[in-house]
């Protein structure tokens, strides 16, 4: 572009796009839940193998242990969004309004993972053992991954000290959870993510930083030597639960698949083209093919208040 144009170059669109979108995701929560994939085709079958065998006491020869096979198919969506201007709006443009919408597409874009994770997790789909993902029992391993824990009060009334108890039974759960060999599933846990609906925001901030519950009565959680951290998702509707990942295993709950879509991933029609010419108009149009899915459901938990 050259003239009244210059400051609004294709160029300089792209580059507003792809920082919103890098900035977005350095501050997203999913790459501490789940493990990033790339891909090539419409869809991928992840597959792990099931616990190793534990040693055993020599009995004369050694004892072949097979390995529990599972695996999880992933089928990839294509996103869109796409933005059209008018070529006379863009000339009158003097404050740079455009050029922050395009910008606000990368951050749309950015937080595509967190709107499709916030989804699953509402939506409790199947795991790859058969039963709803959060379960007070699986079929693979000992695992109870939805639990229970006490309110005094109605709706909408947790205490810091309720929310603390909460999140110390969510650890406590966790870390009992066995593998299909009969072997602990989180013996090494130390890192935790609680993620909260806005309206338990202030209560779980007050249950990890407060020395006291209550009058007289030392917050617990404070010294269990593990490293716990909130997370505020306000796109979680319910106001009577949490979720709970385990965020230091190599493995993690969730999975994000993606295509590298390199020069698809963001395309104009500009000045040149004939959108401009019949339509008077530019477009700018912003493309992932990509899936959430929920993988291994004894590194999460869900807590519904009783």
């Amino acid at each position: 572009m050259s003239g009244q144009f210059a400051s609004f170059s294709l160029r300089s669109v792209k580059g507003q796009y792809f920082l919103r979108l890098e900035e977005t995701q350095a501050a997203s929560w999913v790459p501490k839940i789940a493990n990033m994939f790339t891909t090539d085709q419409p869809y991928e079958i992840h597959k792990w193998l099931g616990g190793a065998p534990a040693m055993s006491q020599w009995r004369g020869e050694r004892v072949r242990d097979a390995l529990g096979d599972y695996d999880l198919t992933v089928v990839s969506d294509k996103f869109d969004a796409t933005l059209s201007f008018d070529v006379d709006d863009i000339r009158r443009d003097k404050t740079g309004q455009i050029m922050q919408r395009v910008g606000e597409m990368g951050t749309k874009a950015a937080t595509l993972p967190q709107r499709l994770f916030s989804t699953l997790l509402a939506a409790n789909p199947t795991a790859y053992d058969g039963t709803n993902f959060f379960a007070t029992s699986h079929s693979v391993g000992t695992v109870n991954n939805l639990l229970a824990p006490a309110r005094a009060g109605g709706a909408g009334t947790v205490t810091s000290a309720e929310m603390s108890a909460a999140i110390l039974q969510s650890v406590q759960g966790m870390l009992a959870n066995m593998d299909d060999t009969g072997d602990p599933s989180n013996e090494f846990a130390s890192n935790f993510l609680v993620m909260v609906p806005t309206t338990l925001w202030q209560v779980a901030v007050a249950a990890l930083k407060d020395v006291f519950t209550s009058a007289g009565v030392s917050n617990t959680l404070l010294n269990t030597g593990m490293n716990i951290e909130v997370v505020v998702n306000p796109r979680l509707a319910a106001t009577d639960h949490f979720y709970m990942f385990r965020t230091d295993a190599n493995i993690k709950a969730c999975i994000w698949q993606e295509e590298e879509l390199a020069g698809e991933a963001f395309k104009t029609l500009g000045l040149d083209s004939d959108n401009a010419f019949w339509r008077d108009e530019i477009s700018f149009g912003a493309k992932r093919i990509a899936q959430s899915a929920l993988g291994r459901f004894e590194l999460a938990s869900k807590s519904v208040f009783a």
